[in-house]
């Protein structure tokens, strides 16, 4: 395994745990952000961790580091990347931004 793999590997299963961490933080009223995001759009707080967790638990089991048979895909690597967009999207900028980068080392290798 190349020094990219493992360091995008790396780099997505912190930006995963960053992930759950703010979605949980998200979910019982205080919220964390490093990272400006979009906006809420005009839903809850709770609506957006909920989204956050489940974004980040994609991300973890595509990437190989949570086995959970309902959420994994078969295209790896683009499966990731998308969630990475999508957690930068909706309220985990840092994670998101932290798997986008992994997903992409991936693709390099």
């Amino acid at each position: 395994m190349s020094d990219i793999k493992k360091i995008g590997d790396l780099l997505i299963l912190i930006g995963g745990i960053v992930g759950l961490i703010q979605g949980i933080l998200l979910v019982i009223g205080m919220p964390f952000t490093i990272l400006p995001g979009l906006g809420d759009f005009g839903v809850g707080p709770l609506i957006w961790g909920i989204l956050a967790i489940l974004f980040s638990l994609i991300a973890l089991v595509n990437s190989g580091f949570l086995k959970i048979s309902a959420l994994e895909f078969s295209n790896k690597w683009l499966v990731v990347l998308i969630m990475g967009i999508l957690m930068y999207l909706f309220s985990s900028g840092l994670g998101g931004v932290l798997v986008i980068i992994g997903a992409i080392l991936l693709v390099l290798k």
